[in-house]
């Protein structure tokens, strides 16, 4: 029962979050490239994941219900969107100190900012510890969650490619780590190793919890 309530709380959470950070109320309209950070795309993930694990509850032995919340799936949602966070808070927010990059720093303690990138984060990975199955994860399933991150790399990168600006931006990449013209081939792939070691040791991380948990 806590774990349907739960659910359906954070889907209230993000949608709230996502709506005021993509609506544009002097314009009427949604944020242009809004949906090209991953910030924005993990928090629609949980706002499609969270509604549908709470609604499939109602039938706690149907397959539906079964397969959303079995530990992989359940674990690789947690950790999906708890790396939004700590990108953000560790390595976004610093870089953009150290660069002077006010398009970074601005509103960072607005009400949508600290829900999509803080609050939404933390009470999903609450939710877990507190409510969802953990048994039988293994390190196998820490190397599985790696698609995570390389399908997002592989949609921003051929993004890049068409040419087109984010939004009314004149940026092509989402993240600074992303910047290949601009990094070079070593620095870039450096990044982007160091980025799927840091989500691997995150989800063994994860793993290890769940079998000292159970």
């Amino acid at each position: 029962m806590m774990l349907r309530i739960s659910a359906l709380a954070i889907a209230v959470i993000a949608a709230v979050g996502l709506w005021k950070k993509a609506w544009l109320p002097e314009k009427k309209c949604f944020r242009a490239g809004f949906f090209v950070y991953y910030t924005h795309l993990s928090n629609l993930f949980i706002l499609v994941y969270e509604p549908v694990l709470g609604i499939a509850g109602c039938d706690p032995d149907g397959g539906a219900y079964r397969w959303l919340s079995s530990p992989g799936v359940a674990v690789s949602v947690t950790l999906c969107i708890y790396v939004t966070h700590l990108i953000y808070a560790f390595v976004l927010i610093p870089s953009a100190r150290r660069r002077g990059d006010e398009s970074w720093l601005r509103g960072r303690f607005s009400f949508e900012n600290l829900c999509v990138h803080y609050v939404t984060p933390g009470l999903v990975v609450l939710q877990w510890l507190l409510w969802q199955d953990k048994t039988g994860l293994t390190v196998g399933h820490a190397a599985w969650w790696l698609v995570l991150p390389l399908a997002y790399f592989a949609f921003a990168m051929l993004r890049a490619r068409t040419g087109v600006p984010i939004g009314h931006s004149d940026k092509l990449y989402p993240y600074p780590f992303l910047d290949y013209p601009r990094l070079g081939a070593k620095r870039f792939w450096l990044y982007v190793i160091g980025i799927l070691a840091f989500f691997f040791a995150l989800g063994c991380l994860f793993v290890g919890i769940g079998g000292w948990l159970t």
